[in-house]
């Protein structure tokens, strides 16, 4: 038994001293992209048409009236980069705290939200230190599960720090299977059009060889999603659309850009904490 014990703490160990290797290239890659983030349509909230989208979708995500917003309520953005999310949640009335564990990101945020009701938190998305239970009445990410080495740690988390009856809203894809025919044609008319945001050689291998060590290198399904924050806790769970993102949301950008948007395979979950 004591052997037993003994090999259970190093797996543990060894596990532990991975993520942290891993969670340190994520940093890294993620902090060298932050100067040039908010180029990217896939980062960069539009004023006119992606700003009144995104608050229809909070509206729907978080079951407010029709021109009900945020006010009085607290909000966690959870892998808040640049600022983008939490310029439009403060846009929209709420009081908010972006967590990023990359400094390179909180300095743009910290920029942008300057006169706002904002605040930074930096500290890792899967170990929320320091932050007390139930504080939050809702919780958003964007583009960040993902990512993460440690799903379980990080839904636990998050459903920990919901107030009773609080919800979290998670926009992301499935980045990592092939696209269907539809979107294989609508990403080659963009190309044909314009040619992609260029990536360096570099920076390629780096996202390649970080998301080949994710728990979702795979691919991240809205279906296994749901399953794993039921087992967190949550409830109610359910896909909302995100057209309206990610269609009308992009009509300030150019054609090739609105293709290539929507030939990813994005979707968003809303999960609830039991009150």
């Amino acid at each position: 038994m004591t052997q037993q014990v003994s090999n259970a703490r190093n797996t543990d160990a060894q596990t532990h001293v991975a993520n942290f290797d891993l969670k340190e290239e994520i940093r890294a890659y993620w902090s060298d992209r932050a100067e040039r983030f908010d180029e990217s349509a896939s980062h960069h909230i539009e004023a006119t048409y992606g700003v009144p989208e995104w608050h229809k979708m909070l509206r729907r995500a978080f079951g407010l009236a029709a021109h009900q917003d945020l006010q009085g309520a607290s909000v966690l953005d959870i892998a808040c980069g640049t600022g983008e999310v939490s310029r439009v949640l403060c846009d929209f009335g709420a009081a908010v705290t972006g967590l990023d564990f990359s400094d390179a990101m909180h300095a743009k945020s910290r920029a942008k939200l300057e006169n706002q009701n904002w605040q930074a938190l930096t500290c890792d998305a899967e170990h929320l230190v320091g932050v007390p239970d139930n504080s939050f009445d809702f919780a958003i990410t964007r583009h960040l599960v993902w990512t993460l080495t440690d799903r379980n740690a990080a839904f636990s988390e998050w459903e920990r720090v919901l107030k009773p009856g609080g919800k979290i809203l998670i926009i992301d894809g499935n980045f990592s299977k092939n696209r269907g025919l539809v979107q294989r044609c609508k990403w080659w008319v963009a190309s044909l059009l314009e040619d992609p945001e260029p990536r360096s050689p570099e920076e390629m291998h780096r996202h390649q060889h970080i998301l080949s060590r994710l728990p979702f290198r795979d691919g991240l399904v809205s279906k296994n999603l749901t399953a794993d924050l039921e087992k967190a806790g949550f409830i109610g769970c359910r896909n909302i659309s995100v057209k309206g993102l990610y269609r009308a949301g992009m009509r300030g950008w150019p054609l090739p850009t609105r293709l290539r948007q929507t030939s990813a395979n994005r979707f968003a979950l809303i999960g609830n904490k039991q009150s």
